[in-house]
């Protein structure tokens, strides 16, 4: 994890996939500043801080999807985040929606 950390902090990622260890590396990179901070996708085990993520299935056809959609929605979050400035970055992507 403290390999993973750093690796954070010299190569920003776009986001990081993990359980919820990961939140440790996701408040350090926060620590730096906003533009620093690595999203967290929580996905594997044990997800101990969010309620009822332990339920969702993540084999199969069913498991396949839901993690699809949750990668998916945490690059479009990225991007609504991203583009939020008046005039200067309010692209509109309806379109690749």
């Amino acid at each position: 994890l403290w390999h993973l950390r750093s690796l954070c902090f010299t190569e920003k990622p776009d986001f990081l996939i993990g359980n919820s260890y990961g939140k440790y590396i996701q408040r350090d990179t926060l620590h730096l500043g906003k533009q620093f901070e690595v999203p967290l996708i929580r996905l594997g085990f044990p997800i101990f801080d969010r309620h009822h993520l332990h339920r969702m299935t993540t084999l199969g056809y069913e498991g396949a999807m839901y993690m699809l959609t949750t990668l998916v929605n945490a690059v479009l979050e990225r991007l609504d985040e991203e583009t939020r400035g008046m005039g200067t970055t309010d692209y509109n992507h309806d379109l690749v929606r």
